[in-house]
């Protein structure tokens, strides 16, 4: 079996593998019709019907995806065909990608090739196949979703090959290149901000070796990041109503505004809520009652991606008023985990943060299972940040939003998977 990992035609077999995995697993979706959002955003948005409009596009938030679904009506109109094959391209991509950046972050923090190999392919491969990950592929509208994610995967991996160039010239082109797909990722859906975030982390935890001269030593891109940083959340928080909207403390949802807690089927046939869907100064939901609401829904991510079952595109997940007292929930509602009070899930999240930072402390820098865990923790919880903090969305929950979060639980349980194994045969690990 080892023969195998350390074979030169691997990388491309594994491509190989997950592109017909892939193909396999949705090719009977290629004919699924335009859903919800899909009909304002695509089907109705008279932009997109020509080419001539790109220019203007691009310049938009979410301009790249936009333009993608312009040249989509380009290419057959508003047969779904087209549209669902680009989706499935670049979740392909994506899943293709994903595999070489862990493979090139497990041999950058010094793992075996043949560990980094195996492990960085069944990761990927569970990305690629997993069920949670069918919104973002099939919901036409959320090629956003999925084409943001590829762009932010790669603007890590080529931070990653950048670490590892042998010559100036060639790791300035890669630092380039990190940036822009930080650019692209953004002007295609704005949840990409956190990039940053996830490439100081790869620095600390596999780059510098936890020494602050490295990280120094790349200061010129961490300013070029700080900036465009500081530029996207102005440009993103701006049109939800700005910090002064926070400040000012909204009014909690009040009779006759929509309720986020209704009978999804209610919502949709008699929406009462027409104020803004996302933002501080949309009146629906507070940020508090947001903030103590994804402390549920987080944890309800992490059973989903166990046992993915009663997926949803429309959950009719209940809204908590408060830290201590268990939201209520409507007739009928099915969900996989009892609800509880926010401060039940607050208490787990707490403990999964602190056996991250445990194992950061306690890797010393070292390569090793504990090291690639806790990382994959942080990673986690910082891709879902934009939409799992205190920036009110209307839909408090979509499976979507855990597209690209996803591969850091998938890469914890094949890392804990193959050490089993190792341990149970005598295997070599890390």
């Amino acid at each position: 079996m080892e023969r195998i990992y350390s074979s030169r035609w691997f990388h491309l077999a594994a491509a190989v593998v997950i592109t017909a995995a892939v193909l396999i697993v949705y090719s009977n979706t290629f004919h699924a019709a335009f859903q919800f959002d899909d009909l304002p955003q695509v089907v109705e948005n008279d932009r997109l019907k020509s080419l001539s409009n790109i220019k203007a596009l691009l310049t938009e938030n979410r301009g790249v995806s936009l333009a993608s679904f312009a040249l989509n009506y380009a290419w057959g109109g508003h047969d779904v065909v087209g549209y669902h094959i680009f989706n499935t391209a670049v979740h392909v991509l994506a899943s293709v990608f994903a595999y070489l950046l862990l493979y090139n972050i497990f041999l950058r923090a010094g793992a075996r090739e043949v560990w980094s190999k195996r492990v960085a392919f069944f990761s990927a491969l569970f990305f690629a196949l997993h069920p949670v990950q069918t919104q973002a592929v099939t919901y036409i509208v959320q090629r956003m979703e999925s084409l943001s994610s590829l762009f932010y995967i790669l603007s890590l991996l080529f931070f990653v090959l950048a670490s590892n160039a042998s010559t100036a010239l060639k790791r300035g082109a890669l630092y380039s290149a990190t940036v822009a797909a930080y650019i692209l990722g953004f002007y295609s859906k704005e949840s990409v901000v956190t990039m940053p975030a996830v490439i100081l982390l790869i620095d600390i935890f596999f780059v510098s070796g936890k020494s602050l001269r490295g990280v120094l030593s790349r200061i010129p891109l961490y300013g070029v990041l700080g900036v465009l940083l500081v530029y996207f959340l102005f440009v993103t928080i701006k049109p939800l109503g700005g910090l002064d909207a926070f400040i000012k403390s909204p009014p909690a949802s009040v009779e006759g505004q929509r309720d986020t807690a209704a009978p999804a089927a209610q919502r949709n046939v008699q929406p009462v809520y027409e104020g803004p869907s996302a933002g501080f100064s949309q009146t629906a939901i507070t940020p508090k009652e947001y903030l103590y609401t994804q402390f549920n829904v987080i944890v309800y991510y992490m059973a989903l991606l166990a046992v993915p079952v009663n997926q949803n595109l429309d959950y009719d997940f209940p809204v908590a008023k408060s830290l201590f007292k268990t939201p209520s929930l409507n007739s009928g509602t099915v969900l996989n985990l009892p609800v509880w009070p926010p401060v039940v899930s607050l208490l787990i999240l707490i403990s999964i943060t602190a056996i991250g930072v445990y194992l950061f402390l306690r890797s010393r820098g070292a390569p090793g299972a504990g090291l690639f865990v806790s990382f994959f923790i942080f990673w986690f919880f910082i891709i879902l940040s934009p939409t799992s903090s205190v920036v009110p969305i209307i839909d408090v929950i979509y499976e979507h939003r855990l597209y690209l979060a996803s591969l850091g639980p998938f890469t914890i349980f094949v890392i804990c998977a193959d050490a089993l194994v190792a341990r149970f045969f005598g295997r070599k690990r890390l």
